[in-house]
């Protein structure tokens, strides 16, 4: 609002003779004269000329400041929309205002730049689109025309790692009356991102990148016998993941399947289409693939599938395949046949996987175990004697049993964390029930690879001739024979070694605590007979 100060000043020259008027008029000085009277109406409508415009001038004041008031609120609101506003003639310059979202955008000042150098990007197909749109806007007077135009023009373009959505807006110039392109920019590379993840695990399976069902579905749909045939499809099942999840853990089961994936990828054409079919099933489409084609890549899988290292267990997969040459049979028929001769793979190559899964699990316990490596060998020795002088056969199912058992006899504890069972004081009532827990979780994974006897054994390792036991207070022969024999042996080769928490015993301290437990820990007969023959039984 201007000042009285400021007016006064603005108006001093009209003040000033306005005052020397008024000052003639009350001196009385020229009353008598014949033009005093027009004199004085004269300064009366020049006194009242000036007081409008002043009023004049005021008001024009307030309006202004109303309107720099008005601009600056609207500028201040285009800068905080996060969106970048901005605009350009049919000379594709932008003009001299835009707000403040268009600088974090382009990431510098952009008045007087090409609009089209700034939305250049990496894709110039999306830069001639645009230039096009722009240039047909401008050319045409047909305001449907227009309308038409801007609806047909690109949406979103890519600018550097972000992605803009883009809309136009027609203005007119109020000076020339000339149309102008306002152009409003948000950045939606979030949301974008988002949708395109979205869209991604729609069609992908999140742990292995690979397709997933629905996508093969929608390729069945679309299928064309004429680009396709001749087609083979593979059915693919991973070999040990429950033992891998139940021993290692679902992590390392998890990167066996992310790893055979991979492998998969590796053996196939760009062209080929692999889904994961299931928990631990896969699925390979080969179009334009002959039987003799899809032989060599089911052995080129299986041949990389060796090559891979550094996991907790050999990496292994059951293969089935067929081949249809016309539109006979039925896609599904196809999958059927392949997944058959899969599961008969799996027949065959049975014994040889669960060797592998032992070892694998023999080698995990020699490298996270704190027992040492020696303990097994010694007693799966000590047991074959005790075996012999109990009247076994050598080639017995029973021995067989024994020897699996002395391997795999302590596998529950892998899952135990090592500072508990390394640990040289008492434990606490927590720390003996995770202890305790170890021969449920050696039944399970012996269970696992398909080791029920051994599995029943592992289980009953720590029940007591007097029922005192557990985890089921078996008593007597309610305990199996081969768990009752075994706990002799293994008791005995740990007190007579040295442990993370204690000494080892004497021979003779040993024999005695055997003694003090026959009957009550230990079945009487079988102790009689070991410590009959313990020479024998454990020497080197």
């Amino acid at each position: 609002m201007i000042s009285k100060d400021f007016q006064r000043q603005l108006f001093k020259e009209e003040l000033d003779v306005l005052e020397e008027a008024m000052s003639i008029i009350d001196s009385g000085k020229y009353k008598d004269k014949e033009l005093f009277m027009d004199f004085e109406n004269l300064v009366e409508s020049y006194e009242k000329l000036l007081n409008i415009i002043r009023k004049i001038v005021k008001i024009s004041d307030s309006q202004a400041k109303n309107l720099l008031w008005r601009e600056s609120e609207i500028k201040s609101l285009l800068d905080n929309a996060g969106q970048g506003f901005l605009t350009f003639g049919n000379d594709f310059i932008v003009n001299r205002e835009y707000s403040a979202e268009c600088r974090r955008l382009f990431e510098k000042d952009i008045s007087r730049s090409n609009i089209l150098e700034l939305l250049a990007g990496d894709d110039q197909e999306n830069t001639k689109e645009l230039e096009g749109s722009f240039q047909a806007i401008f050319e045409t007077n047909d305001l449907e025309l227009k309308q038409q135009y801007i609806n047909e023009s690109t949406k979103v373009i890519k600018l550097g790692q972000k992605y803009l959505d883009l809309k136009i807006k027609l203005i007119n110039h109020l000076e020339d009356n000339t149309q102008l392109i306002m152009l409003i920019l948000t950045d939606i590379t979030d949301r974008y991102q988002a949708e395109k993840q979205i869209e991604f695990l729609s069609h992908h399976d999140k742990l292995t990148t690979l397709y997933n069902r629905t996508y093969v579905d929608k390729w069945i749909a679309s299928f064309n016998a004429k680009e396709h045939f001749p087609l083979s499809v593979v059915v693919a099942d991973m070999n040990g993941l429950k033992l891998a999840n139940d021993i290692f853990g679902h992590l390392q089961g998890d990167k066996l399947l992310a790893k055979l994936a991979q492998v998969l990828s590796a053996s196939t054409r760009a062209s080929d289409v692999i889904a994961r079919w299931g928990g631990d099933e896969f699925l390979i489409l080969l179009p334009g693939t002959d039987a003799k084609d899809c032989t060599r890549i089911c052995e080129r899988i299986k041949e990389n599938c060796k090559k891979i290292k550094d996991l907790p267990i050999e990496l292994s997969v059951a293969l089935g395949a067929a081949t249809q040459n016309s539109t006979n049979n039925n896609i599904v028929d196809l999958f059927n046949i392949a997944e058959n001769r899969m599961y008969s793979d799996k027949m065959l190559e049975s014994s040889g996987i669960r060797r592998q899964l032992i070892m694998s699990v023999e080698k995990t316990l020699h490298t996270r175990f704190f027992e040492d490596s020696g303990h097994i060998k010694r007693v799966e020795k000590a047991v074959l004697r005790f075996a012999k002088k109990l009247g076994l056969k050598d080639n017995s199912i029973e021995v067989q049993y024994m020897q699996l058992l002395a391997r795999l006899h302590d596998i529950g504890k892998i899952t135990i964390p090592k500072e508990i069972l390394g640990k040289k004081g008492p434990l606490t009532d927590d720390e003996w029930e995770i202890i305790k827990s170890h021969s449920e979780i050696g039944y399970r994974m012996a269970q696992s690879i398909g080791e029920t006897v051994v599995a029943e054994a592992i289980l009953a390792m720590h029940e007591r001739w007097d029922g005192k036991g557990y985890p089921r207070y078996l008593e007597k022969e309610e305990i199996p024979f081969l768990a009752r024999m075994f706990q002799i042996v293994d008791v005995y080769d740990v007190m007579t070694h040295l442990r993370p928490y204690r000494k080892a015993k004497l021979r003779e301290e040993a024999i005695e605590e055997l003694k003090k437990n026959q009957g009550s820990q230990f079945d009487p007969e079988l102790l009689d007979i070991f410590l009959s023959n313990l020479e024998y039984i454990t020497k080197g």
